[in-house]
């Protein structure tokens, strides 16, 4: 099998729009799901100006009130296919399908998900794929996977180079393949990728993935890597983004990798409850004409969108507010996944 880089051509974007049954809708959340809505809209705004949307409803109430509100804010429905699969949570990345292309076609990976090592409900979340597959009548094959894998945690280039948290794949679960080297193994199958860089014991403060490296370092090109960075000495991740700058550098140093390492700051540190949030600039999207950034109404957006924008001289880059979507721990790249071309066509 072969997984395409972000950035190569994409049929559709999906979305799992939030829902009162979800923690958005939770008490203690007050009025999040009205204010979470607004990025979704924002979301939607530019994807579908280019290319078309998976938007899944959690069952036919949800789904009216989501057309409602698109038509509401004149958001054209023509490019956006509805579909309705009830869900624990809307971090689509981490549950949803992983398309690759394999000798047969294209092929949907359903990898086992258990959200983040049990920390939340996850029985609906783990049965989205075969529904999802179902309702969009995809001429794909569905190979079911027991190993725990969210794609929040895999980053690739065209190259055949995989980046990936050794941390996620250390918690307490007992499915297959947990080893480094049985994954390697395996990741070389599932990813037609022959060179496989760990990122180990990195995560950024309030992160409950356990380090996904869509918070800590994304490929912007093939040998473009940018990374997050301490935003000052008093930081409270400067420690671990210092040695994931160090681990950076050691994998360019690896069989002479030519990789460029571009460091990005670190926003000021958001709280909720008083516990830092894991807010970090390159949870960022890629689609087929635009970069979907999050910003967060900090003095330092300014200067990573202009980093970004040099990252991606082909694409126009897009800041969406995301001091909403960060209270429930997660960016803009968790509450998407990309359809390569190929599957909906």
């Amino acid at each position: 099998y072969q997984l395409v880089p972000e950035w190569a051509r994409q049929d559709a974007v999906i979305l799992v729009w939030p829902h009162k049954f979800s923690d958005w809708g939770n008490s203690e959340n007050g009025n999040l799901l009205g204010k979470i809505e607004k990025t979704y809209i924002e979301l939607c705004h530019y994807i579908v100006r280019n290319q078309k949307i998976v938007l899944v409803a959690n069952d036919q109430f949800h789904f009216e009130h989501i057309q409602i509100i698109l038509s509401n804010n004149d958001i054209d429905l023509k490019n956006i296919t509805f579909i309705e699969i009830a869900s624990n949570d809307t971090w689509v990345r981490d549950y949803g399908p992983v398309c690759v292309q394999g000798k047969s076609g294209p092929t949907i990976l359903n990898f086992s998900f258990d959200a983040w090592g049990g920390k939340y409900s996850y029985e609906k979340d783990n049965a989205f794929n075969s529904k999802f597959k179902e309702q969009l009548n995809l001429n794909s094959e569905l190979l079911d996977i027991a190993t725990v894998l969210e794609a929040g945690n895999i980053e690739v280039n065209a190259n055949g180079c995989l980046l990936s948290s050794s941390n996620c794949f250390q918690r307490n679960h007992t499915t297959a393949y947990t080893d480094l080297p049985s994954l390697e193994k395996k990741f070389r199958e599932w990813f037609g990728c022959e060179q496989i860089f760990w990122i180990e014991n990195i995560q950024l403060a309030g992160d409950d993935t356990d380090g996904h490296i869509d918070n800590l370092a994304r490929f912007c090109a093939d040998e473009v890597i940018l990374y997050s960075a301490p935003n000052s000495s008093k930081d409270v991740n400067k420690n671990s983004l210092t040695l994931l700058a160090k681990q950076l550098q050691n994998i360019k140093l690896q069989q002479s990798n030519n990789f460029e390492l571009i460091p990005i700051q670190l926003p000021a540190p958001i709280s909720k409850n008083n516990d830092l949030l894991p807010t970090s600039y390159v949870n960022f999207l890629i689609t087929n004409k635009y970069v979907l950034v999050p910003v967060f109404n900090d003095k330092q957006d300014n200067q990573a969108l202009k980093i970004i924008d040099d990252c991606f001289p082909s694409h126009e880059i897009i800041d969406i507010e995301c001091t909403a979507l960060i209270q429930q721990l997660g960016g803009i790249h968790c509450a998407t996944m990309q359809i390569p071309y190929g599957f909906l066509t």
